[in-house]
């Protein structure tokens, strides 16, 4: 394993800072499964629109999410980027039930299981690797 230079714990600090706002993951993960408009972002997370308007705004500006017009409705969905995909891959990795949440979106990663030391206690995740393959 490398050691992260500097600058480089600086960006990983800042993406992560991005990703510590709950209502921010809360929209992200509404769009794991697809493309949603706004007003059924609103409905799913419950987040009051001028809210969801400016987290909406922060994670396309950060390049985790695309915005597409169609009249008058805009629709939003996760980009198709590295960060994104990272995004994608920890929001997966660490759901509290440990299901996928669809196919394609899970297509990328290995399976993981999480496991709760009590009800109130911490959540560890364990990566699963899958055996290797003899030819």
């Amino acid at each position: 394993m490398t050691l992260l230079a500097l600058e480089e714990s600086r960006n990983l600090a800042e993406w992560l800072r991005l990703l510590a706002q709950p209502q921010r993951l809360t929209i992200l993960s509404a769009l794991l499964d697809g493309p949603h408009a706004v007003s059924e972002i609103e409905s799913m997370t419950g987040i009051g629109q001028p809210t969801l308007s400016q987290h909406l705004g922060t994670l396309r500006r950060s390049g985790l999410i695309e915005s597409q017009r169609e009249s008058r409705a805009i629709s939003y969905c996760m980009a198709d980027t590295p960060d994104a995909a990272r995004a994608r891959m920890l929001l997966m990795t660490l759901r509290p039930d440990g299901q996928a949440v669809a196919p394609s979106a899970a297509a990328p990663l290995r399976k993981a299981s999480i496991q709760a030391a009590s009800q109130d206690g911490a959540r560890f995740a364990r990566i699963i690797r899958p055996l290797a393959r003899s030819v």
